[in-house]
């Protein structure tokens, strides 16, 4: 009994010493692509924002035509909720769909 008791304690310390993963926030990216200038909507854990919203330079999309593009620059992302900087940023948002 005593042995059950020590294993019990021993995983419940255990468990509340891991760290707690941190909640994922959407964010809003305004990015030029081979197309035009875009805003774009992502979700990441907000400790990870910079680094992904860097690697999606590159990253090919697809259009609802089926058509394929690319990602040449991210200009700005922002938390949802939060508004653009760049007066180009802010009227593309205000033009594109959630």
């Amino acid at each position: 009994m005593i042995k059950y008791i020590s294993v019990l304690t021993c995983f419940t310390l255990c468990s509340l010493s891991l760290p707690v993963s941190a909640a994922k926030q959407d964010y809003k990216c305004y990015v030029n692509t081979t197309k035009g200038s875009k805003v774009l909507f992502y979700r990441w854990q907000e400790k990870d924002a910079q680094l992904r919203s860097a690697r999606i330079v590159g990253k090919q999309l697809t259009d609802n035509k089926g058509k394929k593009y690319f990602i040449k620059e991210v200009e700005e992302c922002v938390l949802l909720s939060q508004d653009f900087k760049s007066e180009k940023a802010k009227e593309q948002d205000k033009q594109t769909l959630r």
